[in-house]
């Protein structure tokens, strides 16, 4: 090579290395391409065309985001003993059609309902996931989803910033598809050596000859997508870079992660310390509260556990649901504690009556529920509301059940906030029988007295009654 190649060559590389910064660094075939090439690599450049904003977005958030270029904050988490927080899951299985199409679509809706939410007493909201595809995600990128465009998005998340209120993304890492078949990923461009070895897609045979990972899956697989490998390089900082953009281009303040039963626990706590947000709650759907408490210690591996991650408390609504609709409390007690995560780890436990999982999917239930069903379940609530833990509203209860029952809920979260309670207020069981279940809370201002069933009951002189309903009943009285 003359000098004048050579020089000629540098200049080349210069003047392209910008736009191929992520092609040199983060695709795998590039990857291997400059490895095998040593010294001598030089990118070649593909034929002038015009990016997507998706493919923009990507290609800057990897400029500004990636680990070699960007330091995160230091974690300054919500949930820690002591916690107020009350959550708001700001959607529901059939919000992106909300049954008239409203002006700016579901983040439209969330962007004019900020300054009620936070009236309410919400501290935070958890938003449904924002690519393309929602909970079967394609282009992580693609913001224009089937809830609404990405200006909406950015404009719904600033107002609950400025009504004073955190915003949680339902963040969908374990599972992936692509673009127009299974496995041409864009934006982030992957080969299929992402999808884990042992994934259905293998036996079919288009995909049977194509490179896969060297590892199995960590934990339950998807049928509907392709399950991603997190031991490989590649997903770890492709990860890390979208949660930063989210976080700090986006403006989300922390996450939901979905279905973590499908990868270790031990990627929560990188991908909570490359992003450092301020909540994260994980979707471990299992009734087993061994299991969810020993994911939570799985999410951080420092002697306090100070930031590991929340977990919904499905062993607390399994045995909640029940016990209203049979009347048989005894589902609620463990020698004098609550039975679910709430009675083991109550600051890592966010409580709920009903979720998008777990609502009938049937468009018209919401609107159509019977009168028994809504009275359950605002018993639900005079539950979770008054016990400790982080308790999270279902968005439909609040906003499309009437006036009176988001009454009823409105009044429950005002009692918590007078009598103080906190995610590890102290709590003691009095009684759990058939047709009864009574407990005391200690919060930080009053005492509360909390009473479920169709048996007769009253906490007897000095209490004054806060909040009542059907099958119901709260009481206060100055904490001593």
């Amino acid at each position: 090579m003359t000098r004048f190649t050579r020089l000629f060559a540098a200049l080349t590389f210069l003047s392209l290395f910008n736009s191929f910064i992520y092609a040199a660094e983060f695709r795998p075939a590039a990857a291997q391409l400059k490895a095998a090439a040593g010294a001598a690599f030089l990118p070649v450049p593909e034929p002038a065309r015009t990016f997507t904003a998706a493919e923009s977005d990507w290609y800057a958030a990897v400029r500004k985001y990636s680990s070699k270029l960007f330091t995160p904050p230091p974690q300054r988490r919500l949930d820690v003993p002591g916690s107020e927080l009350i959550l708001l899951q700001g959607f529901h299985w059939y919000a992106d059609d909300y049954w008239q199409h409203p002006a700016g679509g579901w983040w439209g809706v969330l962007s004019r309902k900020a300054p009620e939410i936070a009236a309410a007493g919400f501290d935070l909201i958890w938003f449904p996931p924002v690519s393309v595809g929602s909970y079967y995600p394609r282009e992580w990128y693609d913001l224009d989803s089937q809830w609404g465009k990405k200006e909406a998005l950015i404009g719904a998340v600033k107002a609950m910033h400025k009504s004073g209120i955190k915003v949680l993304s339902d963040i969908v890492l374990n599972h992936r598809n692509g673009s127009a078949n299974w496995l041409d990923f864009q934006s982030p461009d992957w080969s299929s050596d992402v999808i884990v070895n042992d994934d259905e897609v293998w036996a079919q045979p288009p995909y049977a000859a194509m490179p896969r990972a060297i590892y199995g899956d960590e934990g339950q697989g998807d049928f509907g997508c392709r399950d991603l490998d997190h031991r490989n390089p590649v997903v770890q900082e492709d990860s890390r870079v979208f949660m930063r953009w989210l976080k700090h281009t986006i403006g989300f303040d922390g996450w939901r992660y979905d279905m973590v039963k499908g990868y270790a626990p031990s990627h929560i706590e990188d991908y909570n310390t490359a992003s450092s947000p301020v909540f994260t709650v994980g979707e471990y759907y299992d009734g087993d509260r061994q299991q969810i408490t020993n994911w939570i210690d799985g999410t951080d591996s420092s002697p306090s556990r100070a930031n590991a991650s929340t977990a919904f408390d499905f062993t607390q609504r399994y045995a909640l649901v029940g016990a209203v609709e049979s009347e048989r409390y005894e589902l609620l007690n463990d020698n004098g504690r609550p039975s679910g995560v709430i009675g083991w780890w109550p600051a890592k436990a966010v409580t709920y009556v009903e979720s998008h999982d777990t609502s009938p999917r049937d468009p018209n239930f919401i609107r159509n529920a019977s009168a028994e069903y809504k009275a359950q379940r605002v018993m639900g609530y005079a539950y979770i509301l008054t016990h400790p833990g982080i308790p999270c509203v279902f968005w439909p209860h609040f906003f499309d059940w009437g006036p009176a029952y988001r009454d009823a809920i409105a009044k429950l979260i005002a009692v918590r906030r007078s009598a103080g309670i906190t995610s590890t207020s102290p709590i003691q069981v009095l009684a759990a029988s058939n047709g009864l279940y009574t407990a005391t809370i200690a919060g930080k201002n009053k005492q509360l007295v909390m009473k479920l069933g169709n048996r007769s009951w009253a906490p007897g002189d000095g209490w004054t009654l806060e909040a009542s309903g059907e099958r119901y009943a709260v009481w206060s009285r100055a904490s001593k």
